[in-house]
């Protein structure tokens, strides 16, 4: 049988993180839907579930909490230093600025490159959990000295929304945040995690494991798809455009729209469901439907063009998010650091299980071979 490209269908290693059920359009981690999840819990109980293969009971909970707010507030100076650097750097992507801000708080903790204890990695990765989000606000523009509107007894989720200086009027904006980082926390073997799963299995540290997966998010195809899907929006500018946009975009050789299809999905993305009416919500209030209604017409226009066809495009998480940050106020340029920050605690708990739940073998697949024969070399005269 000939192996399908992409590595697509083929078990390469076991989870107990995260459930794809394509089927049924489901998404669960570690058991729990999704849909229940953003429903009654934080971001930061998913997080611990990362970690942890279980829920966090109340007080546990709030014990959590208070660490990732304690590991954010007392970020070395060094590390938010390292954002001051001038040009080339200044003009860099977030992205690439983020890798370096990781670096440097690694570099921060001392990271041996001997193998560390399974409770040693645990307070890495909360302390990776509970930076990235300040390291994105930082970027953002937020201010240099966060100690000033930092608070030790709000949630990592409000203090983040605070430093990102959203509009947050009853809460709203921590809301879909949290909903917002829930969804986008974890995804099974996807690329990012796939590559912190291959740096884990090599006995790399956290961090270095954390960047493979950063670097690999930085992909259009992968995180990146967000912003791209906030830029097509803008050039489309009416919902009334859409149709003409689609036509004339998808007319070019190998071209593929942002925000739709998936390697696994088929039948819809489940988190799709759970963002869409929020989008809406969202619009309703700020009285700008615009972004929503364009949403809406390429998902019909979409489902239209791929009717009947063997490979149906459904939309995608990103379709949905980009309207969502966009409508808070979040610049394009951060859309994919965000993802990064939503995500580091799935990526946390892949290299947890790589290291020391199933204390799996490097991972090192066969390449199919289709250069030349053996040949000689022909010496010149």
């Amino acid at each position: 049988m000939e192996p399908k490209k992409g590595l697509r269908d083929v078990p390469a290693g076991q989870t107990r993180l995260c459930l794809l059920d394509e089927a049924n359009s489901e998404l669960y981690y570690c058991g729990y839907s999704i849909r229940d999840l953003v429903e009654h819990y934080p971001y930061e109980a998913v997080a611990y579930l990362m970690l942890h293969g279980e829920l966090p009971s109340e007080s546990e909970l709030k014990i959590f909490t208070r660490r990732l707010v304690n590991n954010a507030w007392n970020m070395p100076q060094v590390v938010v230093k390292s954002l001051e650097l001038k040009t080339p750097f200044t003009d860099a992507h977030p992205m690439d600025k983020l890798s370096l801000i990781i670096r440097a708080d690694g570099n921060t903790h001392g990271i041996p490159f001997s193998t560390p204890s399974l409770e040693n990695n645990l307070d890495l990765a909360k302390s990776l959990i509970a930076r990235l989000p300040l390291m994105v606000a930082l970027l953002g523009g937020a201010s240099r000295n966060y100690f000033d509107y930092f608070d030790p007894d709000r949630t990592l989720m409000e203090n983040f929304v605070d430093s990102l200086r959203i509009p947050n009027e009853g809460g709203l904006a921590t809301k879909l945040m949290n909903v917002a980082f829930i969804l986008y926390a974890e995804h099974e073997f996807n690329a990012g995690s796939f590559a912190v799963r291959v740096a884990a299995s090599a006995h790399t540290d956290i961090y270095s494991a954390v960047l493979g997966g950063l670097g690999t998010l930085r992909g259009t195809r992968h995180g990146g798809a967000n912003e791209e899907v906030m830029k097509k929006m803008l050039e489309i500018g009416t919902p009334e455009k859409t149709r003409e946009y689609c036509d004339r975009f998808l007319s070019q050789p190998g071209a593929r729209l942002p925000g739709f299809g998936h390697a696994v999905y088929t039948i819809g993305d489940p988190r799709v469901a759970v963002l869409r009416p929020l989008v809406k919500d969202l619009s309703v209030r700020k009285n700008d439907m615009r972004w929503y209604e364009i949403a809406v017409a390429l998902e019909e226009y979409m489902a239209e063009r791929s009717r009947g066809k063997s490979k149906p495009l459904p939309a995608n998480t990103d379709l949905w998010t980009a309207p969502l940050y966009h409508l808070l106020g979040i610049p394009i340029r951060l859309f994919t650091p965000l993802f990064a920050a939503s995500r580091v605690s799935g990526w946390c708990g892949h290299y947890l299980e790589v290291r020391h739940v199933y204390n799996e073998p490097i991972l090192r697949p066969r390449a199919e071979y289709v250069g030349s024969a053996p040949r000689k070399v022909i010496p010149h005269s």
